[in-house]
């Protein structure tokens, strides 16, 4: 495998976990800078890939905490693991909340519905609630959710390959230098 090999692959696993098909690089831990300063850290969803942008797009929840954090501090890290093929991700780059309403519409309605409850809840994610079901909509009251409905890109910056494959590790870096994806290989 050389750089070039090794950035292709990277690239086709963002696309396969961002796909309809499930795969270990579907769903991503993302760090962000907490507001009081502390790291912050939770699992996100892939939604969509794009190598051309050099772009990862996420969504969440509009009152959730890491759109403050975000807009603090838009740097973001995010890692996933494939135990199977012994490889792990690293990326890093910042995010956004994607204004574009047809883009947010498009990404929406593409979305389960099990997948949209989530945003019809009158509370926010992380409300103290007296108990779990006081943090879902009554069955049958379900509408709406679409004013909580964030879409988020991440402009990718760095990007990392580690393969533990038996007998030949490899560990890949990218950065995104004057225009293009500049590679070097580091110990893994």
């Amino acid at each position: 495998m050389d750089l070039s090999d090794a950035l292709s692959t990277l690239w086709a696993a963002l696309h396969l976990g961002a796909s309809p098909a499930r795969s270990p690089f579907t769903i991503w831990q993302c760090a962000t800078l907490g507001l009081d300063g502390a790291p912050q850290l939770r699992s996100i969803v892939l939604r969509g890939a794009d190598e051309k942008a050099r772009t990862l797009s996420f969504h969440t929840d509009l009152r959730s905490p890491k759109i403050a954090e975000i807009a603090a501090d838009d740097r973001v890290a995010l890692v996933a693991v494939d135990l199977d093929s012994y490889r792990q991700l690293r990326l890093s780059g910042r995010a956004r909340v994607v204004g574009d309403a047809g883009r947010r519409q498009a990404m929406w309605s593409a979305a389960r519905p099990h997948t949209l409850i989530l945003y019809q809840t009158p509370h926010a994610p992380g409300t103290s609630i007296a108990a779990p079901e006081d943090g879902h909509v009554p069955p049958g009251e379900a509408a709406g959710g679409f004013g909580n409905f964030a879409l988020i890109d991440v402009e990718l910056q760095q990007l990392e390959l580690l393969d533990l494959s038996p007998g030949h590790h490899r560990r890949a870096l990218f950065r995104w230098e004057q225009g293009r994806w500049c590679g070097q290989w580091i110990a893994p």
